[in-house]
């Protein structure tokens, strides 16, 4: 359609556009309707691209950095060598902790997460550790001793995507352990002070399920690995499934989320014979609460 006349004219210091309009022309040649509709339909799709609330996913490398506070309870047993003379085997330790125990005794701790992430693949790190003073009171040999323990679990995984809701990866974790008791004289035997620590290197395989939501504020996944295989530990396993929900922030971008799991790992590391032997048998079980930063 054109337009046969354009008169502008100024009516009290305002302009006004005056547009007389004329019968149409004849139709426009085949074709052009569908590439008008074309067009039009490219740009809605633009404007909707670019009105989408931008998030992390969006960006070619993302990072997340996450501190998280976990309610452990543990359970297991620890084998001290033994330093009495004429022994045929380790002290053994069991030990049993609920959460109000562990807090109790917490002197200070550390957990962080963090994650470079690509499309394709995604390099996660994690670091937890806890340090239990001496307290309470652990049953051993019939007598009640002081139990004291350090942990350190650093890990390193690379991610590879499999297909979208699947990824397969492979890494190592580094464990310290420390762990004392003192155990007080009895009738018979004298008193014990025990102390041993040490340092190991376990491989791992890792999986990680995504759940795809339609919703992107929303994230659920599970991951799960194995490792150890008597290089380090004899074996070494972890499982925790969890769930996020990604706020919206400043412009639109979601750059926090609050994140919620239920966290399980266990181990069990032996090395030495008879009195000279050292066993470190744990689980340790948790929900966890994790605030995840990402940019």
């Amino acid at each position: 359609m054109k337009t046969r006349l354009v008169t502008a004219i100024l009516i009290l210091g305002m302009p006004v556009a005056l547009v007389v309009h004329a019968q149409p022309d004849a139709e426009p040649p085949p074709g052009e309707h569908a590439a008008t509709a074309e067009v039009s339909m490219s740009y809605v799709a633009e404007q909707s691209a670019a009105a989408k609330p931008k998030t992390w996913q969006d960006k070619k490398w993302n990072f997340t950095i996450a501190p998280y506070l976990i309610f452990p309870f543990m359970n297991g047993s620890v084998t001290f060598p033994n330093p009495l003379p004429a022994q045929t085997e380790g002290v053994n330790v069991d030990v049993d902790l609920n959460t109000g125990d562990i807090l109790k005794r917490l002197n200070w701790f550390l957990m962080l997460y963090f994650e470079a992430k690509h499309p394709k693949f995604s390099i996660a790190t994690d670091v937890l550790y806890m340090n239990l003073g001496q307290g309470g009171q652990l049953p051993v040999s019939g007598r009640n001793a002081d139990f004291g323990l350090q942990q350190l679990a650093a890990e390193l995984v690379v991610f590879g995507q499999i297909v979208r809701w699947f990824e397969l990866g492979g890494g190592g974790r580094v464990n310290f352990v420390q762990s004392e008791v003192n155990v007080p004289a009895g009738m018979v035997l004298p008193a014990l002070g025990l102390d041993f620590r040490k340092t190991w290197f376990d491989p791992l395989i890792a999986v990680r399920f995504l759940v795809p939501f339609k919703n992107d504020h929303w994230r659920l996944a599970l991951r799960a690995d194995v490792g150890g295989f008597t290089l380090g530990s004899t074996y070494a396993w972890q499982v925790y499934p969890y769930g996020g929900y990604n706020f919206d922030g400043i412009n639109g971008k979601r750059v926090f989320e609050l994140g919620a799991a239920f966290r399980a790992i266990g181990m069990k590391y032996e090395t030495g014979s008879g009195p000279d032997r050292f066993v470190y048998d744990m689980i340790i079980w948790c929900p966890l609460l994790g605030f995840l930063f990402h940019f």
